[in-house]
């Protein structure tokens, strides 16, 4: 009788630690669940963010990812680099030496990236970033005070909305004195050559600094997409 009360007491202490280790292991398993969980929607959260949210509508910011992600894409076909941060450093570089060849003509008139310019009209976010070179162009004035004459090429040609929430947003959202330099020229110097400013940008920036989601943007939406509106007159009204 002794050894079956022995025995009875190994089994049910037995049971009491298999118990207690099975809950601790679930609390373990569904504290890691949680916290796959909370990381992952922190990555998708953040994945992409260039501090615009104050400024600019969530259905803006979802428009200008994809811009970005997209361009991204074709970054990674054209110069297949170690990082992306290197790819964009390269397309600046090949903007402003006036790299285009075949390939980059091809480049600058892809389909997909056609729909997104599309898309931006569409969601109204296109007029909160551009206006047409003309329009700009028709509020300037000689030293006489007379209108400057407006070509009708000036059409084809997007640049920086100077009234738009987005050059507004870009400047009180960073510090970096390359992108603001370049923001506030091209407004008060509509129709000079962006080639210039890709390279002065080229000569300011560093491959780092395009962990900055907002420097990505910039470039993405300057030296691309408006380039793009000039390669295609579907976008010309």
């Amino acid at each position: 009788l002794p050894q079956a009360g022995a025995t009875r007491l190994i089994a049910h202490c037995g049971e009491t630690i298999y118990k207690h280790v099975t809950y601790n292991m679930m609390k373990l398993y569904y504290i890691f669940l949680i916290l796959i969980s909370v990381n992952c929607n922190s990555q998708t959260t953040n994945e992409f963010n260039p501090n615009l949210d104050d400024c600019m509508s969530k259905q803006d910011l979802i428009e200008l990812e994809k811009a970005v992600k997209y361009f991204e894409k074709q970054l990674i076909k054209m110069y297949n680099p170690k990082n992306i941060n290197e790819a964009y450093f390269s397309h600046l570089e090949d903007f402003y030496n006036g790299n285009f060849d075949e390939e980059r003509f091809n480049f600058f008139m892809d389909k997909g990236a056609l729909g997104i310019l599309e898309n931006l009209k569409n969601s109204k976010t296109f007029d909160k970033i551009w206006i047409s070179l003309s329009t700009a162009v028709s509020e300037l004035k000689d030293e006489n005070g007379e209108p400057i004459l407006n070509d009708p090429d000036n059409k084809k040609v997007i640049i920086i909305n100077k009234y738009g929430d987005y050059q507004k947003c870009v400047k009180a959202a960073t510090r970096n004195s390359a992108i603001i330099d370049y923001i506030n020229f091209e407004i008060n110097n509509p129709g000079f050559s962006i080639h210039l400013s890709a390279r002065n940008l080229h000569q300011r920036l560093r491959a780092k600094d395009f962990d900055n989601d907002l420097i990505k943007l910039v470039i993405t939406l300057g030296f691309y997409y408006e380039y793009i509106f000039w390669t295609n007159k579907q976008f010309v009204e």
